[in-house]
């Protein structure tokens, strides 16, 4: 292979460390006769069709790339992603078996296959196969991440906070751990934090209308007309709820009914603004936003 051709390969993986696919594209477009069918060519241009979210694309070039150069894990990987991406989950699970059946230990594998069942709903099996991976490459910054989303899935929200900080502590700029720090911070109350990082990954990644989404949410949160209604985001509301009645008709069997009566009349003031002011100022802000 020619200098100029290596180089040109070269580029586009260095093009798609950064974070820019569309860049990588266009050094491969200039490949051609046998370096268009270098197979790391293939796994180049799937990756970053991958990255630009043109999932269709990127299983074509990384099916041809497989048939051309068999069974190559990274091929198999990000065809999975791609699978998963598109919701075909029994192609996805069939493309990362078929690597796992080649290297049953490689961490970005299991990893996939943890992303995988996640999508499928089966939070207890991508535990198991995340704590696998994360025992071949314990300093990997992918497990923290996989650690907090898995913890997301079965509503353990303080472990999730745990993992999602360390994620965020290997890569302060990564769009996906801000949005997994930012939920997090939401799910234990801590508004203002969550709204900051959920903004941050919103404006690293402006084209995901639910990263978008998110944080016009925990903006709403975060609003200072919104701080009396903190009981309903950080506990449950059926648990708020019981414990105002279990204090309202306390004080009436205590004997201290005009007390009962003042709580009472603040409860259902309290819920009348509970109603009225989140759809109101929802509305407001995004007019605004």
């Amino acid at each position: 292979m020619s200098e100029p051709t290596e180089a040109r390969l070269q580029m586009a993986g260095h093009w798609l460390q950064i974070g820019h696919p569309e860049r990588a594209l266009d050094e491969l477009q200039g490949l051609w006769g046998d370096a268009a069918l270098d197979y790391r060519a293939y796994l180049f241009r799937g990756a970053a069709l991958h990255a630009l979210d043109r999932n269709v694309d990127a299983i074509e070039v990384l099916r041809d790339g497989l048939a051309q150069h068999g069974p190559f894990l990274p091929l198999l990987q990000i065809l999975a992603a791609a699978l998963r991406a598109e919701g075909r989950l029994p192609e996805a699970e069939a493309a990362l078996l078929q690597g796992l059946s080649l290297d049953p230990n490689d961490p970005d594998l299991l990893l996939g296959y943890a992303m995988v069942c996640l999508s499928a709903g089966q939070a207890e099996k991508a535990n198991a196969l995340v704590e696998r991976a994360a025992s071949q490459a314990p300093e990997s910054p992918q497990i923290s991440a996989a650690r907090a989303q898995v913890a997301f899935a079965l509503g353990k929200d303080r472990d999730m906070h745990r993992h999602s900080e360390k994620a965020l502590s290997h890569d302060p700029d990564d769009p996906n751990a801000r949005a997994l720090h930012g939920t997090s911070a939401m799910l234990t109350g801590d508004a203002s934090t969550g709204y900051r990082s959920l903004a941050s990954a919103a404006a690293s990644d402006p084209g995901d209308p639910d990263l978008r989404a998110a944080a016009r949410e925990a903006r709403l949160a975060n609003h200072p007309l919104m701080r009396p209604l903190r009981p309903f985001q950080r506990f449950n509301p059926l648990m708020v709820w019981i414990g105002a009645v279990v204090v309202i008709y306390g004080l009436r069997l205590a004997g201290l009914r005009p007390l009962a009566l003042v709580a009472a009349v603040a409860w259902f003031g309290f819920c009348i603004y509970s109603w009225v002011a989140p759809p109101l100022l929802r509305r407001w802000l995004n007019r605004n936003w």
